[in-house]
């Protein structure tokens, strides 16, 4: 009798636990069915019954006694991906569409999707990882179909103008080649193959994160896309707007600093040079063009910070003319070399007449000597001071000249450092032209 009964017993829990496993067809059934209704346009009808397999599904995947995961999980996939491709489609067809429906059983489909790869993957009491081929092919299937539809529910929201709810869905898109239905080959594919997509997410999410004034999730997302060389302007400049906000002032000058050597703009010099300026911080601005061109002895940018150091910091216009000519070496025509070496000429020709190295030049005393013998030595004097004074001058004009003729529509750039070496080459004529072309710019409003 005890046999018969604990026979019984067995043959009880098995039974429950077949009808858990069964629950796969109840849920299938239900699923065609509704199948059948969309295609006859009864939409209503068709996710009532819908909405009747989840709630089954969900109840088979709580029970303890189910055992079937890995099938379930993907059918549950499933069984999403038919709830928000109505939305999908009316979106498709530009057609008003329930933003937050698609959403929903995207993330759930997904989610479905990935938690059947797990079970799938399981290793069984053996210590075996033997996965259901069928199960791992339909897995893998449909998660690589709904590959760019992250990125539709992140433009879907931002178009609703939930920024945060975009930026998850843009974060989610970013992160699907990782999802473990790929191998990390096929990860690294994917991001190879969709490179440029990725790259404008990356910008979205810095956007995004920028527009809500959300700092650390700027820098996080600027530093994630600076591992790129894609719209590298951009992103550094959310970057030190963030950092800027934060008071982080340690790395806003190391990225201002990155960012000179990186995009060769010389903005990102010009403000870190100014930053030094400011702060008397002469040590640290030698030590940082030093390393720049130390590390990238070829980029015209590291040699033009290092020019702009000594010449605006260390007022040592030698060493500024032989940095500057080293980017001009690089890139002869870059305008901000070309300019700052003209600069760096003058400022060295007005500081040896202010020095008081002359007799004559500079000092306003009068040429004057007793007889003609004296006059002629006096003279002699004065023309040899004006000579070295005019070779500097004259070491300014090539470079200034050139800035011109790249830039002949911006006199403001020019005119008034090619007025002074006019002036004090003795070209008259020339001098009243720059003093003319700056009048008309004023005028104008260029």
């Amino acid at each position: 009798m005890k046999r018969l009964l604990l026979g019984a017993a067995l043959l009880l829990v098995a039974g429950s636990a077949a009808a858990q496993n069964n629950a796969y067809w109840k849920v299938q059934d239900k699923m065609k069915k509704a199948d059948n209704l969309l295609q006859a346009n009864d939409e209503p009808g068709a996710f009532v019954l819908y909405n009747e397999a989840d709630a089954t599904l969900e109840a088979a995947l709580a029970n303890p006694k189910t055992t079937a995961f890995a099938k379930l999980y993907s059918l549950g996939g499933q069984l999403h991906q038919k709830m928000f491709s109505p939305e999908l489609n009316r979106a498709a067809q530009q057609l008003p569409f329930d933003t937050l429906a698609f959403c929903t059983h995207l993330d759930k489909s997904v989610i479905y999707f990935t938690k059947s790869v797990e079970e799938n993957n399981k290793p069984n009491k053996k210590g075996e990882v033997a996965p259901e081929q069928t199960i791992a092919t339909m897995n893998k299937l449909y998660l690589t179909q709904m590959m760019d539809y992250y990125n539709y529910a992140g433009m879907f929201m931002n178009a609703m103008g939930n920024k945060a709810k975009s930026q998850e869905y843009f974060q989610k898109y970013l992160d699907f080649p990782k999802n473990p239905v790929f191998t990390q080959q096929e990860s690294d594919s994917i991001y190879r193959v969709k490179a440029a997509n990725y790259q404008q997410t990356r910008f979205n999410l810095a956007y995004l994160a920028y527009q809500q004034k959300d700092w650390q999730a700027v820098v996080r997302s600027c530093d994630e896309a600076l591992k790129d060389t894609a719209s590298l302007h951009d992103y550094y400049q959310m970057k030190l707007a963030a950092l800027g906000e934060m008071k982080d002032t340690a790395a806003w000058v190391s990225t201002l600093a990155e960012a000179a050597q990186r995009t060769g703009a010389t903005t990102f010099s010009q403000n870190l040079l100014y930053y030094y300026m400011q702060n008397h911080k002469t040590a640290e601005a030698e030590q940082l063009a030093q390393s720049m061109v130390t590390a990238n002895p070829n980029n015209k940018n590291a040699w033009f910070m290092k020019g702009a150091i000594e010449l605006n910091i260390k007022r040592q216009y030698d060493e500024a003319i032989a940095s500057f000519e080293k980017a001009l070496a690089i890139d002869p025509d870059f305008a901000d070399a070309l300019y700052n070496i003209g600069a760096a000429y003058i400022n060295k020709a007005y500081e040896l007449i202010q020095s008081g190295k002359f007799e004559y030049v500079g000092t306003g005393k009068r040429i004057a000597g007793k007889g003609e013998a004296g006059y002629a030595k006096a003279k002699a004097i004065y023309d040899k001071e004006l000579a070295e004074v005019r070779a500097i001058y004259q070491g300014a004009l090539g470079y200034l000249e050139h800035l011109r003729e790249l830039m002949p529509d911006n006199p403001k750039r020019w005119a008034s450092p090619l007025q002074q070496v006019y002036s004090n080459l003795g070209e008259k004529d020339k001098a009243k032209e720059m003093d003319a072309l700056l009048e008309q710019a004023n005028q104008a409003g260029n």
